[in-house]
């Protein structure tokens, strides 16, 4: 008789025991628990992970509750940190799992070290800058990770993707989804922003405005990692190196990703020479990073 508990028996049907003993096994860390990570830690909940740390530096405010995973009515805005409403989540679903909820932006020593200590990281932000980073801190340190996207670039398209960067056979960077310009923006200083701006006529404030977020896009993304991450950990099968999904066709399309990648081939697992905390020496990254989480704190007119 199995000692594990009846819980994982629907699971234990699709990939096994041992795929159930490896998850219960797996330290994930998921840095950006809003409308994407949020259902991301129910799935990994759910699927029986044996540890979760969860980091973001933010508070639910009004405009989540459309597509925050675990929030409810009762929940005050401001006062809420989404790291705790994720955390509440999680025990709600399986007090067994170790969680930590770590109140952090990433560009912290606290959030650096969390990443060198889990087997798996998840990556749900907004920009390309913070993904660029965490991209390059994984292979420095040779970590899984998986990075989430939802999009909506225009009217009446959207949709979003997923990358994983698993054992140096791809990443955001050989698979060519960053885009280069807003990694560039985002590591700028504000000065050079400005003059950047003032050159090519680009209010900064344009560069800060968000798009449409809404559930179900969120949902498919957050399942399509959680299904990949499941595959891969458990032995299923490996995990596909990048998945587009265009929800307004619908279709799903992947990708392969390029031959002698500097990230996956040149620095994975030398953190000496990638140096990845040097972006620990930009203090104008968390300078600018606290400025905008107080702007978003605040209660609108």
């Amino acid at each position: 008789m199995s000692d594990l508990p009846a819980r994982f028996d629907r699971n234990i049907r699709l990939f096994g025991e041992e795929g159930q003993r490896k998850l219960r096994a797996t330290n994930v860390a998921v840095i950006g628990v809003g409308g994407l990570g949020s259902p991301l830690v129910q799935h990994l909940a759910l699927l029986g992970v044996g540890g979760i740390t969860l980091v973001d530096d933010e508070e639910l405010d009004e405009t989540n509750r459309n597509r925050f995973v675990g929030a409810v009515n009762d929940d005050p805005v401001p006062g809420s940190p989404k790291v705790e409403l994720a955390a509440r989540l999680v025990r709600k679903i399986d007090p067994t799992i170790r969680v930590t909820p770590i109140r952090a932006s990433l560009i912290s020593e606290e959030v650096f070290a969390t990443v060198k200590q889990a087997d798996w990281i998840f990556g749900c932000f907004d920009e390309d800058g913070p993904r660029a980073i965490l991209n390059e801190l994984c292979a420095a340190y040779a970590k899984s990770y998986i990075d989430l996207a939802s999009d909506v670039p225009e009217e009446g398209v959207y949709g979003g993707r997923i990358c994983v960067a698993w054992q140096g056979g791809g990443c955001l960077h050989c698979l060519d989804a960053l885009d280069r310009r807003d990694v560039e923006a985002y590591l700028s200083t504000d000065a050079e922003k400005a003059g950047r701006a003032a050159i090519y006529g680009v209010p900064v404030e344009v560069l800060r405005e968000t798009g449409p977020s809404v559930s179900p896009i969120n949902g498919v993304v957050s399942a399509l990692a959680a299904t990949e991450f499941m595959a891969a950990v458990t032995g299923m099968r490996q995990p596909q190196r990048l998945i587009n999904y265009y929800g307004h066709v619908p279709k799903l399309t992947t990708a392969k990703p390029k031959p002698d990648c500097y990230y996956c081939k040149g620095i994975r697992g030398k953190p000496q020479d990638a140096d990845a905390e040097r972006f620990l020496r930009m203090p104008h990254l968390r300078e600018r990073r606290r400025r905008e989480t107080r702007r978003i704190s605040e209660p609108v007119e």
